[in-house]
């Protein structure tokens, strides 16, 4: 399988629908964390935890997924990934406390390996503006999932209940596993059993944690997923608690956010046209600059709904422009062993979704505060990564 078949219709659709699984996964059931709490009895803010824990859990998963994919192959991955997030799905569908839905919840991250197995893919076959370009178009697609996902969440609730969610994101797994059973090829070559060793993970991470070039864009786009992961987990409560935005409205306003992230990955993939990585990156970050100048603004201020929410788009168009310029620039010095190396990354991800998620969560007073502030404090230090480090970004 090579570079080309990424733009087939059905791989590319494929593989964007397994790297936006998470998010979908997340975004799909934001509208619904408020009535799960309240329907188990526990306080609303507790529905944070629907997306924290699956973030913390995801951060770990990632580390087992990207390593047992180099060592035994892409495609043996997925189809392990993708029968255990089916399975953990069908039990949040059935979960008959909120202690148990959390549980299944953190189970679904661990299972949740198809992002960053999808990613290894594509470094397995286009390294550089290439890669980027893939990355970017995946993100695009992503953000076309996030934009759809809390819609549809919105509207299963007027349908029926939130458990449903569940058995709509059990059947769109049962759906990936027909593909990678039936289609899909492997893209890993020669298959490395001794690599799924501590030793190796150990050395491995040493290795990659020495190179300057890894960590600075590992941390930008960490950054920026942190900014990011502010909305996620308490937008839909926030909006609900200070501008009066019901549940199943939140999923239409969130859908103004994912088309935002979707503007700034295809404008990213459009500018790697002509332009050098690098020098994409580097306008990336400073857009960031501008969108956390903006989200100062809105937390200092007491802004009206659109305004407060178009400060949070700004930043989530920034996100979307850093996110894949970071990730593809961070691969670069991984060498044969793309699968650890975006396991790194992602878990890296994963773990500063989770600070911010919680960050916002503690912040959160019932003003509208919570959100911008994280956004800000993030988005000064993707800033500041970028200054300190933008020597070893160089070739």
């Amino acid at each position: 399988m090579g570079k080309s078949a990424f733009e087939r219709t059905d791989a590319m659709v494929f593989f964007g629908g397994i790297t936006a699984l998470t998010a979908v996964s997340i975004d799909i059931v934001l509208p619904a964390t408020g009535l799960i709490a309240r329907d188990f009895r526990v306080e609303d803010a507790l529905g944070s935890l629907l997306v924290g824990a699956y973030f913390i859990a995801y951060a770990i998963g990632q580390l087992f997924w990207g390593l047992f994919s180099d060592a035994f192959g892409r495609r043996l991955a997925l189809i392990l990934a993708l029968i255990g997030f089916t399975l953990s799905t069908i039990a949040c569908a059935l979960a008959p406390s909120f202690e148990f839905l959390i549980w299944m919840r953190a189970l679904q991250g661990l299972t949740g390996g198809t992002p960053v197995i999808a990613r290894a893919m594509v470094r397995d076959v286009a390294s550089g503006n290439d890669a980027a370009r893939i990355l970017a178009m995946l993100m695009a697609i992503l953000t076309i999932g996030t934009l759809i996902a809390p819609v549809l969440g919105s509207g299963l609730l007027v349908l029926f209940d939130w458990r449903m969610i569940f058995w709509a994101l059990a059947l769109m797994g049962v759906a990936f596993l027909t593909y990678t059973l039936f289609v899909l090829e492997e893209t890993g070559g020669q298959r490395r059993p001794e690599r799924f060793t501590l030793s190796f993970v150990l050395s491995s991470s040493k290795k990659l944690l020495s190179f300057k070039a890894f960590l600075v864009p590992m941390f930008m786009g960490s950054f920026a997923f942190a900014g990011y992961a502010a909305m996620l987990s308490i937008g839909a409560v926030l909006t609900e608690t200070v501008y009066d935005v019901s549940p199943q409205a939140f999923g239409s306003l969130f859908a103004l956010a994912a088309a935002a992230n979707t503007a700034g990955a295809l404008t990213v993939r459009h500018m790697l046209k002509t332009l050098p990585l690098l020098r994409v990156n580097g306008l990336a970050v400073a857009f960031a600059g501008l969108a956390t100048l903006t989200t100062l603004a809105a937390t200092v201020f007491a802004p009206s709904l659109p305004a407060f929410w178009g400060a949070v788009c700004l930043f989530v168009i920034a996100f979307g422009t850093v996110m894949p310029t970071s990730v593809a620039l961070a691969l670069e010095p991984a060498g044969d062993m793309p699968g650890f190396a975006n396991s790194l990354v992602g878990a890296v991800q994963m773990s500063f979704g989770a600070a911010g998620a919680a960050l916002a969560t503690v912040l959160f007073d019932g003003s509208h505060r919570a959100i911008p502030l994280t956004m800000t404090l993030f988005g000064v230090l993707i800033l500041l990564t970028y200054l300190l480090g933008r020597k070893a970004l160089r070739p």
